[in-house]
């Protein structure tokens, strides 16, 4: 057999370097394939699951379709048409699987239909075959890749619509044929429709290409009949899918606009605080720069091994330093174009992460090509998907194998004991769908900044005459809340004390069936952990905490010690890299029940608040509450530490806090650790960095 040559056994190397890291992502990808709860943003993915779920329960398959979350109408939040969640009704009607599983199922698909597109594109740089398996690596070895690209998330349709849609464009551009147009008009509706700010990042290498165009048809000479052919076809590829979107936002602006709080989900609210689009200041922001490459190190791989990456890679690879300016400067315009959104939510580097890349595949093509020994070069190379796989193992994987059905206890009775066509109220969940979703029940969530206005609640209320309210929820520092809770039951006919009550929240039931769910609670061991109509206290929630399922926070994480018997989140489980470590998002209202052992004597607590929560112009935080109260079952509480955090007003209380606390625990007692607003919730972004009892 004659010997292979060098090129050969390159092309052989990066195929079965490929061929591996694309069965480890499918490895990787399918963990707890099957189980109901989200992790990773909870709170958008039931969202999206909650709008899927009325979708295939009313057989509607309407633009005008209920995502009823925030009240009536229920046509009201209408962020995306739902050509994802179509597919997945359609998938799970097809099959008979589950809706959460048919998710996924479309998720991945649409992630593996992105790589055929990026090899594609990567041909125009002319970069050979076997080595445009380099960039295809990375991302497939990406943490937000192998994590969200099996969520309840439209983020992998969107990108897989955007990467066609750019080599549709491109083609296009090239050919002047119809055929491509055809793919880039399609592709590129779908990405309009779906998320328009991500394709708002593709449309900048777009644009690029085209002006590229423009500007070598003048340096050519090439005439202004050229010239205008190719701004006819520039044009001509972006006409459908802009017109598409702005028809979808005159039809949805203004139902949203009439409503009493999906007011702020307009495109021109959206495109504001949330997104950061027109705040100029923040764009060049250092501390919100500060976390973005926090991001990075929590989304990628550690964010020096990129800036090292790319500043070895300008200075050694001369050759290269085109292409990979000409791509990772998309990575860093699309942070530019929304800081707030890339800042605080970190999936959305899921379609802009590409670009990134392919820059550091055009730096390791370059190595490839570099006089180091090829045995270091394959060392070398091996760097950045090892940093990758690490960085996923380290942030993403513990929320990924937690075995749990997502849901509380109490939306588990609510789900199994209500009318199915009865709606409850939620007050202290902001506008995250968690509870609804896992209740499966129409809902009136109330956002944190209407919690006390008493017009809005009366007319919220006023607009639920006609429909079975069957329950008002108040979560953790809403408990307290005597307007919500007067109100909703003169309003609804509930029980004037809490019907039932768990760890996290009191429910007020309609009076009608009020009785008959206490006797089927009574009835049911798996609700032990509920409270019948009985005054909540501290004291008595702790009874039956040891019987729980530690659901997502069993073995999920090693910043607790020792494991909480309970911990809830009211926007689910996050773990992200802040200053170079690891650490749980506690944003208010946030807590953790531990069992400390009787030998204890210490407790070590680290938590803070990130620096955007006081240095964002415009809205900042107002202080949060960190606590520690110790609780025995059938006895008085007592508070062993208590800190309130306040960085706008103290600078000593920015960055990071350490607090040992002397300890001496009583017989039977428990500890909880909690996170609570000072007055409002908003830009409350704390986090707990270490908790060690010992």
């Amino acid at each position: 057999m004659a010997n292979r040559t060098p090129a050969q056994n390159e092309s052989l190397i990066l195929g079965v370097i490929f061929a591996g890291m694309l069965l480890a992502h499918v490895w990787l990808a399918t963990r707890n394939w099957t189980v109901g709860f989200m992790p990773g943003h909870e709170f958008r993915q039931t969202q999206t699951a909650f709008i899927a779920h009325f979708i295939d329960r009313n057989d509607d398959f309407s633009l005008l379709y209920e995502a009823p979350i925030v009240g009536k109408p229920w046509v009201s939040i209408l962020l995306e048409v739902p050509i994802y969640e179509w597919s997945v009704v359609g998938l799970s009607r097809a099959t008979g699987w589950p809706h959460v599983v048919a998710a996924r199922t479309v998720s991945l698909a649409c992630f593996y239909l992105v790589l055929p597109a990026v090899w594609l594109l990567l041909g125009r740089f002319r970069v050979l075959r076997p080595r445009r398996l380099l960039p295809l690596v990375l991302i497939l070895a990406c943490p937000i890749h192998i994590f969200y690209s099996r969520s309840f998330l439209m983020e992998s349709m969107e990108l897989m619509c955007c990467a066609w849609f750019l080599v549709g464009y491109v083609w296009m551009m090239d050919r002047r044929r119809w055929f491509w147009f055809l793919l880039a008009t399609v592709a590129g509706t779908g990405a309009a429709l779906i998320k328009s700010a991500t394709l708002a990042v593709w449309l900048i290498p777009a644009a690029a290409y085209a002006a590229g165009m423009l500007w070598r048809g003048l340096r050519t000479r090439a005439g202004w009949g050229a010239f205008a052919q190719t701004v006819f076809w520039g044009l001509a590829g972006v006409v459908v899918p802009l017109g598409a979107l702005q028809l979808w936002i005159g039809l949805t602006d203004p139902l949203k606009a009439a409503h009493a709080s999906a007011w702020i989900f307009t495109s021109a609210n959206l495109s504001l605080g949330n997104w950061g689009l027109n705040d100029f200041a923040a764009k060049f922001s250092p501390s919100l720069w500060n976390v973005l490459v926090q991001r990075w190190s929590e989304a990628l791989m550690p964010s020096w091994l990129i800036g090292v990456t790319l500043v070895a890679g300008f200075a050694a690879f001369p050759a290269q330093r085109a292409r990979v300016a000409g791509v990772v400067a998309v990575f860093f315009l699309a942070q530019l174009l929304f800081p707030y959104a890339y800042a605080y939510q970190e999936y959305y580097f899921y379609a802009c992460a590409v670009f990134l890349f392919c820059g550091l595949g055009f730096i390791l093509h370059g190595l490839l090509d570099s006089r180091l020994p090829r045995w270091l070069c394959w060392l070398l190379i091996a760097v950045l998907p090892a940093a990758e796989l690490h960085t996923y193992w380290r942030v993403y994987r513990p929320g990924q194998i937690a075995v749990s059905q997502g849901g509380f206890s109490y939306t588990r009775a609510l789900q199994a004991f209500t009318p199915r066509e009865s709606v409850i109220v939620v007050c202290g969940a902001d506008w995250a769908a968690i509870v609804p979703y896992y209740a499966q029940r129409r809902a009136l969530l109330i956002r944190n900044g209407l919690v006390s206005d008493r017009v809005y609640l009366e007319r919220a209320f006023s607009e639920l005459d006609d429909e079975d309210v069957a329950g008002l929820v108040l979560i953790e520092g809403q408990r307290g809340n005597t307007l919500v809770r007067d109100l909703a039951a003169k309003a609804f006919a509930l029980d004037e004390r809490p019907t039932f009550s768990s760890p996290r929240a009191d429910v007020y039931i309609a009076s009608r069936y009020s009785q008959k769910i206490k006797d089927e609670i009574r009835n049911r061991g798996y609700f032990d952990d509920l409270k019948i109509a009985e005054p909540v206290t501290p004291a008595r929630t702790v009874d039956g905490l040891v019987k729980l399922d530690r659901g997502p926070f069993k073995d999920s994480t090693t910043l607790i010690s020792p494991v909480p018997i309970m911990a809830r989140f009211n926007f689910g489980m996050n773990v992200f890299t802040y200053e170079n470590r690891p650490v749980l998002n506690a944003h208010p209202d946030s807590e953790a029940w531990l069992r400390p052992a009787s030998k204890a004597s210490v407790i070590e607590w680290e938590f803070g608040m990130v620096s955007s929560a006081w240095e964002k112009d415009g809205g900042r935080t107002d202080g949060v509450e960190m606590v520690v109260t110790g609780l025995r079952p059938g006895r008085d509480r007592r508070v062993i530490y208590r800190r309130v955090l306040d960085p706008v007003a103290h600078p000593e209380d920015r960055g990071l806090q350490h607090a040992t606390i002397p300890y001496q625990p009583l017989p039977g007692e428990f500890l909880l650790f909690s996170t609570s607003p000072r007055r409002s919730y908003s830009y409350d972004w704390s986090y707990w960095a270490r908790i060690n009892v010992k």
